[in-house]
């Protein structure tokens, strides 16, 4: 120990120090069979014989680290400390979770990345506490949820696979992500489930370009709002989810309660079992040019089961629910295309509701459209191009686009506001 009376160093004596130093730093990490890479340091993991990716972080919490995973891991892990990448190695990396009671991956620590893993058992598969980019993994047969952002957690998905889980696939509560360019299918609830003030950019990157997912086959709707959440949605195929009609998650293409979305655009929403989008309580936007993107959604042949009374069709508005409906293509559903009710409202503009088996649109129990210019085209529907009922149901606007539709075109029973 050296006492300066001044406290003075020389600025040659404190260089040579801070060299030493990092000198004997880098000399004990070879030693202990770690490597200098980049500014961080790589430790590399080998499962198949009893190295564990637990032991490989401790100590060194100063440091960044890469932990390079090779063969099958049996074990819960848990990240604690900031600036660490947990990827695969070129051969494979694979990490289950034997303790059914805890996740696979915990992340607690921020600037994580996760790379190539595949990921399976546990509670759930990555839950993430504090900051994390999950991409190019796979996470299936997770105990409940394959990932989830909870309480504040934040990050990205990107290129991931997430199916077959017990659960939701992507769970997004009181946090926030962007999912894009990744595939989400057969979990037995949602595909992405954002609830409790979380928002989500979905098929959305930061940088507000499209990089689309795919959300298909899961037994409740393929992407839920809900509870004061929000989201973006953009440039993703959402198709067949529904396929348990006794979810408690609905059996729709988008589903948002309680909550609101903007369907940007470049959103295929097809051949779900309920309605392709369905909205109870809450604001939605469909097409919005605010963000430079291109606009047009196409919601068809969704209602592929339709359940008598239910909310088949293309779009559900209910229980006071507003909507504004711009550049969709909304065709080919086995229901209404646009069904209002409840005191729900929609603005529809510039879009095409044709070919539905039921009415184009249908307004009851208070319901409320204005029909706005550049003028939807309402045609080909089986039943009337534009119906009222219940009471109370009304419209304005320019009702010139509805024509050559099955029993009619304007009802009797609609009148003006």
């Amino acid at each position: 120990m050296f006492i300066c009376t001044n406290f003075l160093w020389k600025e040659g004596e404190l260089m040579k120090t801070r060299i030493f130093i990092s000198l004997l730093i880098a000399a004990l990490l070879i030693l202990t069979g770690w490597e200098a890479q980049a500014q961080s340091f790589v430790k590399k993991v080998n499962c198949t014989k009893g190295q564990t990716i637990a032991h490989a972080l401790q100590g060194l919490d100063f440091i960044s680290i890469t932990i390079q995973v090779k063969g099958t891991c049996s074990e819960n892990v848990e990240i604690v400390r900031d600036d660490v990448t947990l990827k695969a190695d070129p051969l494979g990396g694979t990490v289950i979770g034997p303790d059914p009671n805890v996740p696979t991956i915990i992340v607690r620590g921020f600037r994580t990345v996760i790379d190539g893993l595949t990921v399976s058992g546990g509670a759930n598969g990555i839950v993430v506490r504090g900051s994390a980019t999950i991409r190019n993994c796979t996470v299936q047969n997770a105990g409940t949820n394959g990932m989830v952002f909870f309480h504040g957690g934040n990050g990205t998905v990107d290129h991931c696979t997430v199916q077959s889980n017990g659960g939701h696939g992507v769970v997004i509560e009181g946090g926030s992500a962007t999912v894009i360019n990744s595939a989400i299918s057969s979990n037995p609830n949602t595909g992405i489930n954002v609830s409790l003030a979380g928002s989500a950019r979905i098929g959305i990157t930061d940088q507000t370009q499209y990089a689309g997912n795919t959300i298909s086959n899961n037994q409740g709707s393929g992407i839920l709002i809900s509870n004061s959440a929000g989201a973006f949605i953009g440039g993703n195929t959402v198709s067949g989810n529904g396929t348990n009609p006794s979810s408690l998650y609905g059996n729709f293409g988008v589903l948002i309660s309680s909550a609101s979305a903007i369907l940007v655009g470049n959103n295929s929403i097809t051949g779900n079992n309920g309605s392709g989008v369905l909205a109870e309580r809450s604001a939605v936007r469909i097409g919005n040019p605010s963000f430079g993107l291109p606009i047009t959604n196409v919601i068809t042949g969704n209602g592929t089961t339709p359940v008598p009374n239910a909310a088949n069709g293309g779009i559900f508005g209910t229980q006071g629910s507003s909507l504004q409906i711009q550049s969709a293509t909304i065709n080919g559903n086995t229901g209404n295309g646009v069904f209002l009710t409840l005191r729900s409202n929609a603005r529809l503009y510039d879009s095409t509701v044709n070919n539905n088996s039921g009415n184009g649109i249908l307004l009851v129990q208070g319901a409320a459209l204005s029909l706005q210019n550049p003028v939807a085209t309402v045609t080909g529907n089986g039943q009337f191009g534009l119906q009222c009922g219940g009471g109370e149901a009304s419209y304005d606007g320019n009702p010139s686009g509805i024509s050559g539709n099955t029993v009619g075109d304007v009802s009797a029973t609609c009148t003006g506001f």
